[in-house]
């Protein structure tokens, strides 16, 4: 990951280029910093895919796709981050960071695939994280932690503080506490299953296939 001054600093640089009135508030999310392989960027409204390199923006409604044998980085403004796995699909559908008041928002989904997320920068108490699957809903403050999924489950598995897991269905109401060192599988519309520990080998592959 690069350093967060100079992060903030290209960015600054990339938004006096876009020109005046094109870019709406909060629009872009953050920078991607690492792309091994084909990553892409889809505008989902238009289906259009562009292949992405280090320094290209990434912005809330593109889906980020990497291929095989692919993986990236994305650097959210308010210095969180995202590892995507070969084959994985993330979409930011929402997102603002405001530094003054030391608050983000933001909703990002993994359709498929898996990824790392690292938010480790305390902010305001009513900021929000939110990472969603097609089974899985968690909303963390400060966490480590990957998601993995397929079209049948989800596996969380939780490397830094603990947070809560539930199955994304506002109809399922039970969920569980992931702590350090746990993860927890959530299939279907069923609450998500009791935590099983990580042994030390585990978490050493989780972090080695993350590859950063």
């Amino acid at each position: 990951m690069i350093p967060g001054g100079c992060f903030r600093l290209c960015l600054a640089l990339l938004l006096l280029l876009v020109p005046a009135g094109s870019l709406f508030a909060d629009t872009i999310v953050g920078m991607l910093t690492k792309v091994q392989g084909r990553v892409e960027l889809i505008k989902t409204d238009t289906d259009r895919a562009r292949p992405v390199k280090p320094g290209d923006s990434a912005a809330v409604g593109e889906l980020l796709r990497s291929g095989k044998d692919a993986s990236a980085q994305l650097v959210f403004t308010d210095d969180s981050f995202v590892i995507l796995f070969p084959e994985t699909l993330l979409l930011v559908t929402q997102y603002a960071y405001t530094p003054r008041d030391n608050r983000r928002s933001a909703v990002t989904k993994v359709r498929e695939g898996r990824a790392r997320f690292v938010v480790y920068r305390k902010r305001s108490g009513d900021s929000r994280f939110v990472v969603e699957t097609g089974h899985a809903s968690m909303n963390v403050g400060m966490a480590d932690f990957f998601v993995s999924v397929s079209p049948a489950e989800t596996e969380v598995a939780n490397i830094g503080s603990p947070f809560q897991v539930k199955n994304v269905s506002g109809l399922i109401v039970d969920r569980v506490s992931l702590g350090a060192n746990q993860k927890t599988t959530v299939t279907g519309m069923t609450p998500p299953s009791q935590p099983a520990t990580l042994t030390p080998e585990q978490r050493r592959k989780y972090i080695k296939d993350a590859g950063y």
